[in-house]
């Protein structure tokens, strides 16, 4: 229903919390000078006389009924500032309520709609404690001065002792006032809790978004690590045997065929691996019929390793320690560092000799590959210069393994890559008993 009022005054233009507020208090000044002159008719009508009231509006001068519809109306209108100033706008209400009281008829008493209206607003705008406290003082005040601009002889005619007029005076006023507040402070503690609600869900909602968008940048990684390892490392080969090729096509023809039926057959493997990857990064996961690429281990390092001697690069392996069981994805980590490393010597530094070294500690498992400067006898093209994202890649495949990379030229103009990834927990009890079943 309020947002339905609300969509209402902002169809009338009443658009701002001042304008809705001014509004307010001209419908609090209609019901207040409404609620006065209906009360003042029923004094003075007969059941004011069967009560024995003698107030009617016969009884109240002209001047003093104007006065006392202007001092509700101005007391409505303080209700503009119950927003900005909600305190303020209850002294201002209670001022009013006190300059109310010598106008009106004796025995007569008038609790204005803007004062319900003012305490309320206390109770959902200012503090708990302050709230109340200013109820309480608004209530004494009112009923302390408001017996003493009465007139202690319009009081002393009710018969009643001053002390119970007082203290039911008090009691009744503060009720009220007390009533008012509190409701306000139900309601504005909802209105709190139902902000912070709201503010969890919009949290929630930008900690959902940003996980999402986390999790696209991780697959976009993921999908530029695996493009680059198929493609950079047969493509790089591609490239030198092509240009020697080029270089042996009239001196040396049947050469120059061979490089050429070996292109063609990395240019088709090539093909094919990309046709896996492809697969994999469109495989959704549904159904067990989706088709698995297989993905290398340290088994397919041999073949790595003449092929890259085929395209003319001089590779010397070297291994120490007592090989043991790595999970699959070391050892797919372990592949493409090697893949890479190769690539970037064949295609940085072609014609250098490559030495590769594989050392099986008992905490961890360190690949080392280190290749010398770019044999210029040797290299048909410069060395590719610009930033490449080799290094990235390799460096992102450690970390997902908890490994380290370190990537770095050395004193003789050459290129070192270290890849150290540590040691499996179950992998020493798998060789121990690898071991005893030998024996």
């Amino acid at each position: 229903m309020l947002d339905a009022l609300r969509r209402r005054l902002d169809a009338l233009g009443v658009r701002t919390p001042m304008r809705r507020d001014a509004l307010l208090g001209g419908v609090v000044a209609a019901l207040s000078v409404g609620l006065l002159l209906a009360m003042l008719q029923l004094v003075s009508s007969s059941l004011g006389e069967t009560l024995g009231t003698q107030a009617s509006v016969d009884g109240m001068s002209t001047g003093a009924l104007v006065a006392a519809c202007v001092v509700l109306v101005g007391q409505a209108m303080a209700l503009t500032l119950r927003r900005r100033f909600p305190m303020l706008c209850l002294a201002l209400v209670i001022l009013g309520q006190l300059a109310l009281a010598p106008l009106l008829p004796p025995f007569m008493n008038f609790q204005a709609p803007a004062t319900l209206v003012a305490a309320y607003s206390v109770g959902v705008l200012a503090p708990r404690r302050p709230a109340l406290g200013a109820a309480a003082g608004a209530a004494v005040v009112q009923v302390l001065l408001g017996y003493v601009l009465g007139g202690p002889a319009t009081v002393a005619e009710l018969g009643v002792p001053v002390g119970a007029q007082l203290w039911g005076g008090l009691v009744s006023t503060l009720l009220i006032y007390l009533g008012a507040v509190l409701g306000g402070a139900y309601v504005g503690t909802r209105r709190e809790l139902l902000k912070q609600l709201r503010a969890r869900v919009a949290q929630a909602e930008r900690e959902r978004e940003a996980l999402a968008a986390q999790a696209v940048l991780a697959e976009r990684g993921r999908m530029a690590r695996e493009l680059h390892d198929v493609a950079a490392h047969h493509l790089s080969g591609i490239v030198v045997q092509a240009a020697a090729a080029e270089r042996l096509v009239e001196g040396d023809p049947e050469r120059a065929k061979e490089s050429l039926r070996w292109i063609r057959r990395q240019g088709r493997e090539t093909l094919e691996n990309l046709r896996l990857v492809v697969g994999i990064l469109r495989d959704t996961g549904e159904g067990d019929d989706a088709p698995s690429a297989p993905q290398p281990t340290l088994a397919d390092v041999p073949a790595l390793l003449d092929l890259a001697r085929s395209t003319g690069t001089r590779v010397q392996e070297t291994r120490r320690g007592e090989p043991y069981d790595l999970p699959p994805t070391v050892q797919l980590t372990v592949y493409r560092v090697l893949q890479e490393s190769l690539a970037n010597a064949r295609r940085h530094a072609p014609g250098s000799a490559v030495d590769v070294e594989t050392l099986y500690d008992e905490d961890e498992v360190a690949v080392t590959v280190r290749n010398g400067p770019a044999d210029r006898a040797v290299a048909t093209a410069p060395p590719e210069a610009g930033p490449g994202h080799g290094v990235i890649g390799m460096t992102e495949r450690a970390e997902l393994v908890g490994g380290r990379l370190t990537a770095r030229r050395t004193s003789g103009g050459g290129w070192l890559v270290r890849l150290v990834v540590p040691r499996p927990a179950g992998a020493q009890d798998r060789q121990v008993r690898a071991g005893q079943g030998a024996r």
